[in-house]
């Protein structure tokens, strides 16, 4: 609709040079000021009817791996936190990488309400984007151009990274850069409650009345523990959820890989050539190289909190909440998928009291994390995926 004081007036009396009459001038008074009026009423308009895309979210600090510092990677000089030799927050020991103490921000249920309002990205987890780039010059430099990335367009940074990753033509020292840039773009895309344009990893969901976090992960098939749903939303409980909340969902099931030279426990969504690395722990190994190779999957039913557990060498026993226990809080079976390693049995991942074995070869065969990365992990991988140890 046009509004009067939009409309043509090369009929007005000012431009004709027509005589007006009392009426006349009365009436074009009338209609101006009506004009003034309708005019205002529009501009309100604009002014209160701006676009309701809510603004973004301020992007998270950056994650320093303790197994790759010297990797010879710029560092921020302005992240928050970086973490320690435990890969854990140096502020909060005992917070994870991923959890809302690592990006330098105090998250409150509320908080984390507005901050997870962003709109969802549909899309097919797994689907990366072509990556020219990572054609480009010899293999430093593929791997600086892919880091410049994580700022200006992460989701392409971190398939790039993958690719790299994935080839096997890094030297380890570009691999110790690959993987700083790995877990930076997962404080960015992954653990952040932000949906960055683009990552088809994650999707936004509005709670519905009646809804809980264990049930919308059941009922999205997110082939996560609920937790993880809790954890990159910032919630500060389970039972901050409020209908109309938007959270964000992260669709699994995840795979892992355990690379042995690197002592490395990456995680990865998506399947084959189109996976990408989501995120990047250092890990233990066992000793004497004991930890076998090939590919495993989760034991059903073995996926345990605060297990209790016999030493199978001496017999001794640890009860559940332990704290000497040397196995930590979380245990995760597995159980090999082919005859090559079908007969590996009392494997898994778990937790340890011996922060300082991660890195090294000091368990007896099993993947050890420190206690805030095995609770992510525990979160992640669940019976539906495959974790390839080589």
């Amino acid at each position: 609709m046009t509004l009067p004081s939009q409309s043509p007036r090369s009929s007005s009396p000012l431009s004709t040079g027509t005589p007006r009459r009392a009426g006349n001038g009365m009436r074009s008074l009338l209609i101006a000021v009506a004009a003034i009026g309708l005019g205002g009423a529009g501009a309100g308009w604009l002014l209160t009817h701006r676009s309701e895309t809510p603004d973004s979210v301020p992007a998270a600090g950056s994650v320093t791996d303790p197994l790759a510092a010297n990797a010879g990677v710029p560092t921020d000089t302005n992240a928050p936190v970086a973490l320690d030799t435990a890969g854990t927050s140096a502020a909060n020991p005992a917070a994870p990488l991923g959890s809302p103490a690592v990006t330098g921000t105090t998250t409150t249920a509320a908080g984390a309400a507005a901050a997870g309002a962003t709109a969802g990205i549909a899309g097919t987890p797994g689907t990366a984007p072509t990556t020219p780039a990572a054609t480009l010059g010899n293999a430093a430099q593929r791997v600086q151009q892919a880091v410049a990335m994580v700022e200006s367009d992460p989701v392409r940074a971190r398939a790039e990274l993958t690719r790299l990753l994935d080839s096997n033509q890094l030297s380890a020292a570009e691999r110790s850069a690959a993987y700083v840039g790995v877990n930076k773009l997962a404080e960015k895309l992954f653990f952040s409650p932000k949906i960055v344009p683009g990552d088809t990893v994650s999707q936004s969901y509005v709670v519905k009345r009646g809804d809980s976090l264990a049930r919308i992960s059941k009922n999205e098939k997110l082939g996560v523990d609920w937790r993880f749903v809790q954890r990159i939303n910032g919630m500060a409980n389970e039972k901050a959820v409020r209908p109309d909340m938007r959270l964000k969902l992260a669709y699994g099931p995840f795979d892992a890989e355990v690379v042995k030279a690197d002592f490395r426990f990456n995680v990865y969504a998506g399947k084959g050539a189109d996976r990408v690395m989501v995120a990047s722990f250092p890990c233990g190994l066992g000793e004497n190289d004991s930890t076998p190779v090939g590919t495993f999957q989760v034991r059903k039913g073995s996926k345990l909190i605060d297990p209790e557990w016999r030493n199978p060498r001496t017999g001794e026993y640890f009860a559940a909440n332990d704290p000497k226990n040397p196995i930590g809080e979380r245990w995760i079976g597995l159980q090999g998928t082919s005859p090559e390693t079908a007969k590996f049995t009392g494997y898994g991942i778990h937790g340890t009291t011996e922060p300082q074995s991660i890195g090294k070869q000091m368990s007896m065969g099993c993947v050890r994390l420190g206690d805030a990365e095995v609770q992510v992990v525990y979160e992640l991988i669940g019976e539906g995926s495959t974790i390839v140890i080589r």
